[in-house]
């Protein structure tokens, strides 16, 4: 049974890799887009990414961040404008989350964000000078 060339055995050998690649990519198999008729419950992972994308630009910029936030205990959506300081796990009643820490511009203190419970997060032009260490990768 012939298992065909690899890669490397085509470098070596000298062959035109374009072709080659071609060629590979004529056997492989083709996957057709299967599309369902559900819409997900808590948003793609294409944004819950840009979220995160976006906290993570907002501290690392030192600018200010506005977040649409769900309370989980009374359903109200409220913005606020925060300057980001760092991502911790808490356990929490519902189980273990992941929270974003941040300064609240308007009530002037730290408050802890649920991040499963961030809508949406927008960066802002306004910088803010760190008060203590700001914790992203």
């Amino acid at each position: 049974m012939s298992r065909g060339r690899s890669y490397r055995q085509v470098i070596e050998s000298g062959i035109d890799h374009a072709s080659f690649i071609a060629e590979q990519e004529g056997k492989a198999s083709k996957r057709r887009a299967r599309r369902t008729g559900e819409k997900p419950k808590y948003g793609t992972l294409f944004s819950k990414r840009n979220k995160r994308q976006a906290i993570r630009e907002s501290a690392l910029r030192n600018s200010q961040l506005i977040i649409t936030y769900k309370k989980t205990t009374t359903g109200e959506t409220n913005k606020y404008v925060v300057a980001p300081y760092s991502y911790r796990y808490r356990r929490l009643k519902v189980g273990r989350r992941k929270m974003l820490f941040a300064w609240d511009m308007k009530e002037r203190r730290i408050k802890g964000f649920a991040l499963s419970n961030i809508q949406k997060a927008a960066i802002t032009d306004r910088k803010y000078r760190p008060k203590w260490k700001v914790e992203f990768e």
